[in-house]
Order: C-alpha cells, then structure tokens, then sequence
C-alpha cells in the first residue's frame, strides 16, 4: 500500500483499538515494507525511537510501499 493507504489503515486500526483496550498510538506504526527498507529503518529507529512519527518512514522507502505493524516489547506485528 502507498503512505496514504497506510496511514489510513493505521487510523482505522487505532479506532478498534480504541473499543478494546488502553494502547499508546506510538505502538502502531507505518513502516517500509521491503525488507531492506525495513530493516535500515529499525537499525535507525532503535538508536532514538522519540525522533521517529509516521512521516519518517517515508525517507528509508525505495519503492513507496509501506505496512502498518504493531511494535510490542519483544515482537514486531503485522497488522493486516
């Protein structure tokens, strides 16, 4: 999906989530899904995740295409 399509989904999922439980919206994030994107942007991300939000994936995309996932303390989802 393109960054606009993923920031939509992050929106809808944020609003289940929402009706569910307590989360922090920093959980779910739009990140690059090729996986070489993926993986310069975690290298990044770890160094100084507060200097992160939903835009700074657009920087480490090569090819615009992103996914939303949700980061917990010892696991990456995705949240298709």
């Amino acid at each position: 999906m393109d960054y606009n399509q993923a920031l939509n989904h992050k929106k809808e999922i944020l609003k289940s989530l929402e009706e569910l439980r307590n989360y922090s919206p920093s959980e779910i994030m739009i990140l690059p899904s090729k996986a070489e994107d993926f993986q310069r942007y975690m290298n990044e991300y770890r160094k100084d995740p507060k200097r992160f939000n939903d835009q700074s994936c657009i920087k480490f995309s090569t090819d615009n295409k992103y996914m939303v996932y949700r980061m917990c303390e010892d696991q990456i989802l995705n949240c298709r």
